[in-house]
This record gives C-alpha cells, sequence and structure tokens, in this order.
C-alpha cells in the first residue's frame, strides 16, 4: 500500500481500484456516494450537485459533502475530485490546501479560494 501511494503522489498512479474497501458499516446512502467518487476519473471532478443526481437525489448535496467528509480514505474514494458547482474547491476533511494539492498531482488547475 505504501508504495501504491507514493506512486499516486509521485503522479505514476491514477487508481486504487484493485484495493477493496469494506464499507459495510455504513448507512445506505454514504455507500451510494462512495461507490460514485470511485467512478470519477483521475484528472477530473465533478460537483457535489452532480454525484446527489447520479444517486437519485438531486437535492441532496449538502449530504453528499457531509458523506464526503465521513471518508476514511480519501484518495482511495477520490472525494477530492468532488468540487462546488462554482468550481469552488470546497471543504476537505485534511483541508483545502491539501485537496488543491491532489487535484494539481492528477493535472488539474483550480481556482484560488
Amino acid at each position: 500500500m505504501k508504495s501504491m501511494l507514493f506512486d499516486y503522489f509521485n503522479g505514476k498512479r491514477v487508481s486504487f481500484d484493485e484495493i477493496v474497501v469494506d464499507i459495510q458499516s455504513v448507512g445506505n446512502f454514504q455507500k451510494m456516494v462512495w461507490r460514485v467518487l470511485r467512478e470519477i476519473p483521475y484528472g477530473n471532478t465533478v460537483s457535489y450537485r452532480w454525484v446527489a443526481e447520479q444517486i437519485g437525489r438531486p437535492l441532496a448535496f449538502r449530504a453528499v459533502g457531509m458523506a464526503c467528509g465521513r471518508n476514511p480514505v480519501p484518495i482511495i474514494i477520490p472525494c477530492h475530485r468532488v468540487i462546488g458547482s462554482n468550481g469552488d474547491l470546497r471543504g476537505f476533511s485534511a483541508g483545502v490546501n491539501i485537496k488543491r494539492r491532489l487535484l494539481e498531482i492528477e493535472g488539474i488547475e483550480t481556482m484560488s479560494n
């Protein structure tokens, strides 16, 4: 696992699909959100609203943000790829500066907040 993360931080790994994350102990809403997050491709961002729409709950974008905040493995389940509809980075459990840096690693230009 350590070498996988090292490769990610050096821009040599773009997915962690082979890692199984046990999400059985979380609620159904979080499961749905986290499954969608795992499908966001490396180097892409989506909005909280988009994630809410994907799970069939288009008005639950704030709850999507809360589910992202509860993510215990934010690089494996890439919640850093979820941003505000207007391009703002919004919150991140490790801090917005870390979120910005993870997106930069993936080649995503971010707006200053």
